[in-house]
């Protein structure tokens, strides 16, 4: 049957999800287009898409469900941030493979990326700022100590300016860490509710017809 060679190669796309969730998806979808009355490929890829493209939205849901049961406080095996940033890539792959416009498409890819650019950007910002911390709270550290002989109060002065601004870069770490994560969930956030708003609305109106 057809229908069978369209589950099989939607299974080939699965393959980073568990057995049990595999299962389930193929369950439901098997179930799908048996009641649906789907007796063709063609019928099958006008209703849910090539599997390639079903594929990625199921990709994208269950990273999505992943990053929830996160918030939740689920059990995981990896840090939050790593799962927005893989649900991120997912959202984008989920909207190229969507059936909107084309324009439509690139735009909100495009928003996202900005988006994304943004944060590298205030990441690059922040590494570079910590490390002039520590470089410049070294090289008066040690600055200090290389005239300690000539004359003590400046020597003084530059260690323990040195300490203090080296001090200040350990305590920007933290900070720094914090505002990253904000800043990779808002994306998410944001992603998701682009996702939501123009794909799985979609494809929710598309199967109800």
């Amino acid at each position: 049957m057809e229908s069978n060679k369209y589950i099989e190669e939607l299974t080939s796309y699965l393959s980073n999800l568990t057995s049990d969730e595999r299962d389930d998806v193929l369950d439901f979808y098997n179930e799908y287009i048996l009641d649906a009355g789907l007796t063709t490929e063609d019928e099958i890829i006008a209703q849910l898409g090539t599997p390639k493209q079903l594929s990625r939205k199921i990709l994208a849901d269950y990273s999505i469900k992943a990053v929830d049961d996160a918030t939740a406080g689920v059990p995981r095996y990896e840090p939050k941030s790593k799962k927005n940033i893989r649900m991120i890539w997912l959202v984008i792959l989920a909207i190229f493979a969507a059936p909107i416009a084309l324009p439509l498409a690139i735009a909100i890819i495009g928003t996202i990326a900005g988006l994304l650019i943004g944060v590298l950007a205030v990441i690059a910002c922040i590494f570079v700022v910590i490390i002039g911390f520590f470089a410049v709270g070294i090289a008066a550290f040690f600055s200090g100590l290389a005239i300690i002989g000539q004359s003590w109060s400046t020597a003084v002065l530059f260690i323990g300016g040195g300490l203090a601004i080296f001090g200040l870069g350990l305590v920007a770490l933290p900070i720094s860490y914090v505002v990253v994560r904000a800043l990779i969930q808002m994306t998410a956030n944001f992603s998701r509710f682009l996702y939501n708003r123009f794909v799985t609305s979609k494809n929710t109106a598309k199967e109800a017809h």
